[in-house]
């Protein structure tokens, strides 16, 4: 199936850029990030488990926002070691 959409220049150009360093023409490549992005899990889909977990842990987003921070942290500094 063919289809016609039209795209900003700078993310033509961009496209064009990523398809050459796959070393695939333009319409292969489009056509393969497309399908991807069909095919895979929505966002939704993809944070459901975390929602479901935040929901059934009973802290506040703020409580939330904090591990989360807390635990970027503590990658950060492990990777500085």
């Amino acid at each position: 199936m063919d289809v016609v959409i039209s795209i900003p220049d700078q993310v033509a150009d961009k496209l064009r850029r990523r398809a050459r360093a796959h070393g695939q023409r333009l319409r292969t490549y489009t056509s393969k990030i497309v399908q991807q992005a069909v095919q895979g899990p929505t966002l939704e889909e993809l944070l459901a488990p975390v929602q479901r977990d935040f929901a059934r842990s009973g802290m506040t987003e703020k409580q939330w926002l904090d591990l989360g921070r807390d635990l970027l942290d503590k990658v950060r500094a492990e990777k500085k070691d």
